[in-house]
Parts: structure tokens; C-alpha cells; sequence
């Protein structure tokens, strides 16, 4: 033992360590899973207990959650008064990337980055195989170039056809941009690119990949049953599409064969984005009300056998009913300890979605990515009183499907840097060297201590260094690459 400052001794240190119950570690564990790897959790779950029981949950009656205030109260308080939606949706994707209308198709491309450039070039390599006038091929090569990386047109067509006038001095009309789409780009290698929405997406590729039945069934149930697929309810699309188990299981396999992210099939492993199931869905409508979701996808309601309080009741005499007596109470503990578990998670799950909105509530509004503000785990955590390791743990490996794109959760916790002294995000500094780069004289580009000097003439005080790495993020070379 330590002895004392005197020498005249010894003296004992006690030391406390925390010791998690059996429930509050299945409790992290649960935490930590995304959808797809919670699914597999209960149907293990399900399997090994028999007193646990699984029921069909795709007709809960859902609720609404409409994050309409400015204010961020700790949730303790407000939590009560708001109901959480608990259904899921699978609607459409977007990447949420602000767009510079004075950007060419190829400047775009640039924007886009280098997995993104092979994909522009790949399809611009299939334009030879239309008969096209030079004219509709640099129209083409636009419309190309505002596609969003997972390959979808979000950019309407009279807006595009507005850029092309102003911007590119090349006239054009939205009748011959919805020509060009729908007869060129839409009937390019992957399928399903050039779609408007996921819906029209997966449709593409319906009719690209199947043929007769296959193909009439699933092009019924995404233009009549979307809202139904868009929200997972599997058990109501086999009654009305008449389906046995065995069909339906065919059915889902041929839409997991579909891609709602063709772009990402081409330069590039994207294939942890064609995997991803959205954890939450956030939707703003037109009155700027902000809606969530926690997605349980098609996750079984789960309850205690109710043969269970019947066999607790019989009497006990021999050994051997004693030992069965004993092991039906430990799984039926077992059991109300998962559920109580998975009803905590859905609890700490929507608490941590809810203060990232509130917290970030301008970018869920707009989609614009400067708008995001500096956020650490710590700012969640107090807003939420939860153990800043609990945010972690939800915020690692779960994703959030908006109106703006499909997002990792760690996407929201935004570095902080100093505009005029105030605090902003690393993301405008991308953003404002960005804009300079682009207006800049490509016979004479700008060295870094010139972009040095023309940040600081915006407010941000960045050394010649970080400009290099931050130029170096967005895939911008050095001057001398840059002058043309």
C-alpha cells in the first residue's frame, strides 16, 4: 500500500467501479445495433425463448412527431407532450449537395469528386450511341452534370433549362429537357439513372431487369401501394397483391435486387450505401414542420407468452417441476428484460433524433449543409440528459433518410471554426473557398496565400496550411494544375 507523506504509516485507497446490470448492458448493446442487425437480434432472440412472443406490429396505429419550435428545453420536460411516429418509410433519396447555378457540367463533375467523376464520364461515354445534334449533346452533358451522386435528377427541368439560357448562353426548353432525359439518360447503363425520385427509380429498373409477371407485379406495387412499400408494411402488400408466404418472400428478394443508389454502382465501393436501411425518417412539409419517424421496419410487436402467468400458478411437488418451475421463471425474466430493453432503446433513440433536429433544425428546413452549426456530442447530451456515451452509441452506425438525402448521424457533429469572431462551421469555409476558386481567373489561378488573404477578406482567419488541406478536401489541385 501507498505510504504516507509522514512515513509514519500506511493507508488504504478505496476505489469505486461501476457495474452495469445484466439490463443495462443488453440495454447498450441494443443501442449500439442498426435496424438491419436489431432485426436479427430479436428473431434470435425469439428463437431461444420460448415465452417470448412476436406479433405482427405492421398495423400499429401510428402517431405524429412535429418538431415545430425554436426552443430547446431539456426533453425531460418536453418529451411528454410529443408523440413519436413508429412506423418506417423507405422514400426518396436525396444528397442534399447546395449546387452553384454558375457551375458548367464539367465544373459540376468537379464538385462531385473523383468517385463521382468516373461516374459523369461514364455516362457521358454512352452519349455516342444516341443520334444526337452537337447542340443536345452539350444539353445532355448538363443535365449529366446536375445529376446528384446516387445518380437522380432533383434539379427541376425549367430550372435547368433557366441555368443553361443564363448561365451557359445555350437555349433550351424543358420540353426538350424531358425528351433528353427520358430517351437518353434515363435508358443509360446503370438502370435507374436519371430518375426524378426513388419511386420512379426503381420503377426504371423494373422494367429494364424483369419481364412478364415479375415485372407487372412490381411495377404495381410501386405505382399503387408506394405509400404501403415506402413504409415496409409488408403483411398488408401480401393481402392485397393475394400473395403466399412464398411469393411475397420472391417479391422482396426482387426488390432487394433493385438499386436506389445507381450512381453509387459506378466508381467506387459504395456498396455500405446501397445496404443502408435509414434508422429515421424526417420529413418537413410546406408549413415548416418537422416530422420523425424512428423506422422499425417490419419488427415484431413482442410480448410475454400468456401461458406463462398460467404456469407460474400450477403447483410445484417434485425435483423435476421445481428445475422446469425455475427455468420458465429465468426466460420469462429474460424476457421481460428484452422487451423493457428494446422499449428503452426506442426511447433514448428518439430523444438523441430529437435534439440533433432541434439543434440543427435550420438545415432540416432548407438542406443546406452551411446552415449546419457546430455540434458535439456534449451539446446533445445536455439537451437530452443523457451520458454522452449513449449519444454515441446511437449516433455510430445509424442513418437518417431526409427530404435533402440519406445522412450518417455523425454527419450532424459539425467542427467549429470563426467567422468575425463567431462561431461557424467548418462546412461555410469549404463552401467560401469553394466560391472563390470558381470565380477565379483560370489563366491566372489563385496561389494559396492568395486564397489565404481573400478568406480573411470574408472573416475567417485560416493559416496557408489549412487552406491547402481544406483544398485538398474538396479535391481542388494546386494552382499550377489549375491554370488553363
Amino acid at each position: 500500500m501507498p505510504r504516507s507523506s509522514q512515513g509514519q504509516g500506511t493507508y488504504q485507497v478505496q476505489t469505486q467501479t461501476q457495474q452495469l446490470t445484466p439490463q443495462q448492458v443488453l440495454l447498450v448493446r441494443l443501442t449500439e445495433m442498426p435496424l438491419n442487425d436489431l432485426r436479427e437480434r430479436i428473431d434470435k432472440e425469439l428463437e431461444d425463448n420460448p415465452w417470448l412472443q412476436g406479433e405482427n406490429a405492421e398495423y400499429a396505429e401510428d402517431s405524429d412527431f412535429s418538431e415545430n419550435s425554436e426552443t430547446s428545453e431539456n426533453s425531460e420536460s418536453s418529451d411528454s407532450s410529443e408523440n413519436s411516429e413508429l412506423s418506417d418509410s423507405y422514400d426518396d433519396l436525396d444528397d442534399g449537395i447546395p449546387r452553384d447555378p454558375n457551375a458548367s457540367a464539367d465544373e459540376r463533375r468537379r464538385e462531385m469528386g473523383d468517385v463521382s467523376e468516373s461516374f459523369y464520364d461514364h455516362l457521358i461515354g454512352q452519349l455516342g450511341e444516341y443520334p444526337l445534334t452537337d447542340h443536345e449533346v452539350e444539353v445532355a452533358k448538363y443535365l449529366i452534370g446536375s445529376l446528384a451522386d446516387d445518380g437522380l435528377l432533383r434539379t427541376p427541368l425549367q430550372q435547368i433549362a433557366d441555368e443553361l439560357d443564363i448561365y451557359q448562353n445555350l437555349p433550351t426548353t424543358s420540353q426538350e429537357l424531358q425528351h433528353l432525359l427520358t430517351d437518353v439518360v434515363q435508358q443509360m447503363e446503370p438502370a435507374g439513372v436519371g430518375a426524378r425520385d426513388l419511386r420512379e427509380c426503381l420503377s426504371i429498373q423494373a422494367r429494364r431487369n424483369y419481364r412478364g409477371a415479375a415485372r407487372d407485379q412490381l411495377l404495381t406495387l410501386f405505382q399503387r401501394y408506394w405509400d404501403d412499400f415506402s413504409h415496409l408494411r409488408w403483411g398488408r402488400i401480401q393481402q392485397v397483391l393475394r400473395l403466399d408466404d412464398l411469393q411475397l418472400d420472391l417479391l422482396r428478394q426482387r426488390v432487394q435486387h433493385l438499386n436506389p443508389r445507381p450512381g453509387g454502382s459506378i466508381g467506387g465501393d459504395h456498396s455500405d450505401n446501397h445496404a443502408v436501411t435509414p434508422d429515421f425518417i424526417v420529413e418537413t412539409d410546406e408549413n415548416g414542420e418537422i416530422h420523425l419517424t424512428l423506422n422499425e421496419g417490419d419488427l415484431p410487436r413482442l410480448t410475454v407468452s400468456p401461458d406463462a402467468e398460467m404456469e407460474m400458478q400450477m403447483p410445484v411437488v417434485s425435483k423435476n417441476e421445481r428445475e422446469a418451475m425455475r427455468y420458465l421463471r429465468t426466460q420469462v425474466a429474460n424476457a421481460r428484460m428484452f422487451i423493457d430493453a428494446i422499449a428503452q432503446r426506442r426511447d433514448t433513440m428518439l430523444r438523441t433524433m430529437r435534439a440533433i433536429i432541434r439543434l440543427q433544425r435550420p438545415f432540416f428546413l432548407e438542406g443546406d449543409e452551411t446552415l449546419l452549426r457546430p455540434m458535439k456530442l456534449e451539446d446533445v447530451a445536455q439537451l437530452t440528459g443523457q451520458d454522452i456515451s449513449t449519444v454515441s452509441r446511437v449516433s455510430n452506425s445509424k442513418y437518417v433518410q431526409t427530404n435533402h438525402g440519406l445522412y450518417p448521424l455523425r454527419w450532424f457533429f459539425t467542427t467549429a471554426a470563426r467567422q468575425n469572431g463567431d462561431e461557424v462551421t467548418v462546412r461555410k469555409i469549404l463552401q467560401s473557398l469553394r466560391e472563390v476558386v470558381d470565380a477565379e481567373d483560370k489563366a491566372h489561378p489563385l496561389s494559396d496565400e492568395r486564397l489565404v488573404v481573400l478568406l480573411r477578406e470574408r472573416g475567417y482567419d485560416v493559416a496557408r496550411r489549412t487552406v491547402a488541406k481544406y483544398r485538398s478536401q474538396l479535391g481542388i489541385p494546386d494552382s499550377r494544375l489549375r491554370k488553363s
